[in-house]
């Protein structure tokens, strides 16, 4: 097993069992998604630069485990650069101000299907992310109220409901006397369905999980809001049927969508959980990936919903010329156009100087602007958007007031950089 952190060059001795031909055609260059059947931890990198040459392979903005070969023999793990980082505090901040055109879940993309890798540096990260969603999703099902729907139940009666099940009936009834009885099947409408069962049982492991984080400050949070979601089931019984569950759409109940996912993600980690205990095995995690620059943009986007308001921030704004905008602060008296960089802040050479040119040619998008309500019908009258980069603050320091327009670079006109610190244990 290859151990690394996140962007950095594997060194080639640790690849020297694998394929570098194969390996380089497995690898999924696209950035803005995953791909279960390539590589998506790694990149390989050439630039034949005199002053900074790169020929090799690198770990990526991403964390997680995964195979990379097909015979699933030799993992690579990706640990996060930065150490101490709170995943539970990010999480929590990030869901807490989301809605569902966030799209949170393509931060991260587990495969259970997979064979499972062991490490035991990774699982105290893959299993608060997906409790924290699933809550922050249960809780919002529960501000609605449970689906309801038709459940076929079975009954010994005084009078007949719905059918008559004549073998049952003859067996409890007739043959052992009891005829003031009927044996009745009907249908009842109630939120005891296969679905919400299955939603319980979710919940059931997520409170065994949240039972063990009682050392971290958020512990008191998570077990409220359990408690909550399970006392909205009380009238949903705890066994289920995992054949009888429906999943299929309903319009009027998008979240159960990914309820259903995330809580069969759950259930699935804990059997394979179980049966590592059964073959006196520990540590095991299924091949997962997180994206660590898009949930580093989903922490700042809840840092400027916090600071500014949920409705005056867009997120991912669409220009022209194929132009998208990380956020686009209106508040009325401030217009910023900001983008979240998942990199050191000191940065210098030819990223630096991209970064720039990205945020100008974002600051003279008439689409852009049109959205912050800035006309654009003189052109010569248009005025100078601030642009701000976002980065992590990788050494927090004393707390100060989070604001855009803090550091301006120089030579440079309402362009500025701020940092938002990543909490830490």
């Amino acid at each position: 097993m290859i151990t690394i952190r996140e962007h950095r060059k594997i060194e080639p001795e640790k690849l020297q069992s694998l394929d570098f031909d194969k390996l380089k055609q497995r690898i999924n260059y696209n950035t803005s998604c995953f791909d279960t059947s390539k590589i998506n931890l790694m990149r390989y990198e050439f630039d034949p630069t005199p002053a900074h040459p790169k020929d090799g392979f690198y770990s990526y903005f991403r964390i997680g485990a995964e195979w990379l070969d097909e015979a699933q023999t030799e993992a690579l793990v990706v640990l996060p650069k930065i150490e101490r980082i709170d995943f539970i505090d990010m999480f929590m901040t990030c869901l807490r101000a989301s809605s569902p055109e966030d799209n949170f879940s393509a931060v991260y993309d587990i495969d259970l299907d997979a064979r499972p890798v062991r490490s035991s540096l990774l699982n105290s990260i893959l299993s608060p992310l997906l409790i924290v969603q699933y809550l922050m999703i249960v809780s919002h099902i529960c501000e609605r109220g449970l689906r309801k729907g038709y459940v076929t139940r079975e009954e010994n009666l005084s009078k007949v409901r719905g059918r008559i099940d004549f073998r049952k009936n003859e067996i409890r009834n007739i043959r052992t006397a009891h005829k003031e009885r009927i044996y009745c099947r009907y249908d009842d409408y109630s939120v005891d369905t296969p679905e919400n069962r299955y939603l319980k049982r979710a919940l059931r492991i997520a409170s065994a999980m949240i039972a063990l984080m009682t050392d971290h400050r958020c512990h008191p949070t998570l077990q409220a809001l359990c408690n909550h979601c399970l006392s909205t089931f009380t009238d949903v019984t705890d066994t289920f049927d995992e054949f009888t569950v429906n999943t299929r759409n309903n319009k009027l109940f998008r979240e159960y969508d990914d309820a259903m996912r995330i809580a069969r993600m759950i259930i699935r980690k804990e059997e394979m959980a179980v049966n590592s205990r059964r073959n006196a095995t520990s540590d095991i995690v299924p091949v997962f990936r997180i994206d660590m620059s898009l949930l580093f943009e989903h922490y700042v986007l809840a840092k400027l919903r916090d600071t500014f308001g949920q409705n005056n921030i867009i997120y991912q704004a669409r220009g022209s010329n194929c132009f998208i905008a990380d956020f686009l602060i209106n508040t009325g008296n401030l217009k910023v156009i900001a983008d979240a960089k998942y990199t050191e802040i000191y940065d210098t050479g030819a990223a630096k100087g991209d970064y720039v040119k990205q945020l100008c040619g974002y600051a003279r998008d008439t689409r852009l602007l049109h959205l912050l309500n800035i006309d654009c019908t003189n052109p010569d009258a248009v005025p100078v958007v601030p642009c701000t980069l976002i980065y992590p603050e990788l050494q927090p320091q004393t707390p100060v007031p989070f604001s855009l327009l803090r550091n301006p670079n120089k030579h440079t006109i309402k362009y500025f950089t701020t940092t938002v610190p990543i909490p830490l244990l």
